[in-house]
């Protein structure tokens, strides 16, 4: 029995590990594709610094040169951009080249040689409304006379605050990972109830599956077109060995003679029970692709770790005793 329970967990834990690394892939792609990682460095930027000043540290050559091809979108810092303009954004700025860019922009000093002095006259010399006057001057305060020590406190400042605008790009990423989930899932008819209930009774299903679904388990070094390339020929391969993916009519339906409709074909209903079975089988089948939907939440990496401890679980067997 032991042995039953954990085959059948293997299987449908490598299932949930092959789905979340391709809906990953997929979603790496989207966000890509619309920029995303380059509009959340600049939204950031922006909640740090005012507009203008933003605009200036894009433009900084240290930070224009990591933009698509050298080039970036024209007054980057102050006006909405489309996809185009957004996927040439940078994808990332180091603490350390925001610090220098913006010491630049700050107080120009082509020789380098500004010191905390030149800094603290100018910004001294702001508006009391300035959003950026009150940290700046903490951070002169903090640091004396030691110019190094401010670019340190700048460093520390923005790191801190893209620490913050991490968070709000990761919630938007799930966002649209759950979107992909969702319809991969029913793309595939993807059913954790039913994918349980196949691998606990047919064991030579288990083992089939625990083989195949290893093949497609690893899309990290391949592209998103090739990983559902590959998918789709994996889900063709557990198809015919008897596990319920994809939308062919279920097993009682599938002899000529059988008469069925299109909801009992595809297992929504069952010809042999009442209407209130089918309602608790629909249940079913909605309950199975919210489970898959959701075991994408944690990511591949959750899946595999489990599948690994797992897995040395049933190597090393019951710990001997002592005695």
């Amino acid at each position: 029995m032991d042995s039953l329970v954990i085959q059948t967990i293997v299987g449908l834990l490598l299932i949930f590990a092959g789905l979340s690394v391709v809906v990953s892939v997929v979603t790496e792609g989207a966000t890509r594709f619309i920029g995303l990682r380059g509009e959340y460095l600049l939204r950031g930027i922006r909640s740090l610094v005012d507009g203008p000043t933003a605009n200036q540290i894009m433009m900084q050559p240290m930070v224009a040169r990591t933009a698509d091809k050298g080039v970036l979108p024209d007054n980057a810092g102050n006006t909405a951009l489309g996809r185009v303009e957004r996927r040439k954004l940078p994808s990332y700025l180091s603490g350390r080249s925001f610090a220098r860019s913006f010491l630049d922009v700050l107080v120009p000093d082509i020789s380098g040689t500004t010191t905390v002095a030149q800094v603290r006259t100018k910004v001294v010399g702001w508006e009391d409304d300035n959003a950026l006057k009150k940290p700046l001057l903490s951070l002169l305060a903090e640091a004396g006379d030691d110019i190094g020590k401010f670019r340190e406190g700048l460093e520390q400042w923005y790191d801190d605050h893209m620490d913050r605008v991490t968070g709000w790009y990761k919630r938007h990423v799930r966002w649209i990972s759950l979107g992909v989930a969702t319809v991969m899932v029913l793309l595939f008819n993807v059913n954790a109830i039913g994918i349980t209930r196949s691998l606990y009774t047919d064991e030579a299903l288990r083992e089939t599956v625990v083989t195949q679904a290893a093949n497609s388990a690893d899309c990290s070094n391949k592209d998103a077109g090739d990983c559902l390339s590959d998918l789709r020929t994996e889900i063709q391969k557990v198809r015919a060995s008897g596990l319920p993916i994809g939308w062919g009519p279920v097993s009682a339906c599938a002899a000529p003679d059988a008469s069925c409709n299109w909801f009992e074909q595809r297992g929504f209903a069952d010809p042999d029970q009442g209407t209130g079975q089918d309602i608790q089988l629909f249940l079913l089948v909605l309950a199975g692709w919210a489970l898959m939907v959701a075991a994408t939440v944690p990511g591949a990496r959750f899946w595999f770790d489990a599948l690994s401890r797992l897995g040395s679980l049933r190597s090393t067997g019951p710990k001997p005793s002592s005695r």
